[in-house]
């Protein structure tokens, strides 16, 4: 099943809002523009960017999304098990201070996003949700918020590798269908949560 058009729309104009809102609250002195680009995302099959900018000499704000769309083909074989499938959209905007200058050494932050997904036969984030996944597939919404710490490395004047870890806790709610597979809705559910954020981002100054 395809993620419906008016989550990902609701995602879209949220991301262009995000983006909007960091252009325009940066000030016209901030010299540093960065790309990013998540390693361990893409290891899941999701594209992702992100964008980030300088606030001030120890102080940067972000914003990034990705997207996933690969829906698994189920196997003829009816004893091998389904492929995980995470189909979703996420949008993020963070906030980082930098302990020495922006983009160098270690930093702490702070990070607010929002998913609209559609899950089943894995144990993918929404698993911190409710671990059945093998049986059920889940298709709705979340918000969460949390703080990370983490340390670039500078490979030269413009590119550099971030590794970050933290934490996050959120608010989920979504409809549980019957199996992994099919349409039949077994009931609604609400949740709140908690689970690891993990980044290992590749990323390139612009300016």
């Amino acid at each position: 099943m395809s993620l419906p058009f008016g989550g990902l729309m609701r995602c879209i104009c949220t991301f262009v809002m995000m983006v909007w809102l960091a252009i325009a609250g940066s000030p016209a002195s901030a010299q540093v523009v960065a790309l990013k680009n998540n390693l361990f995302y893409d290891a899941a099959a999701t594209a992702n960017l992100g964008l980030e900018w300088k606030l001030a000499d120890r102080w940067t704000m972000g914003v990034g999304a990705g997207l996933n769309l690969w829906n698994p083909v189920k196997s003829s074989d009816p004893n091998k098990d389904l492929p995980p499938k995470w189909r979703h959209v996420l949008v993020n905007m963070e906030f980082k201070y930098w302990f020495c200058s922006v983009f160098a050494r270690d930093f702490i932050g702070m990070n607010v996003a929002y998913s609209h997904y559609n899950m089943a036969t894995g144990m993918y984030p929404i698993g911190w949700v409710n671990k059945d996944l093998m049986n059920y597939r889940y298709q709705g919404d979340m918000v969460a918020a949390g703080v990370f710490y983490g340390w670039s490395w500078i490979l030269s004047p413009h590119i550099s590798l971030e590794l970050e870890g933290g934490i996050d806790g959120g608010y989920a709610w979504y409809d549980k269908y019957d199996c992994a597979r099919c349409g039949n809705k077994y009931e609604a559910e609400r949740k709140w949560f908690v689970a690891p954020k993990l980044g290992f981002n590749f990323i390139v100054q612009l300016k």
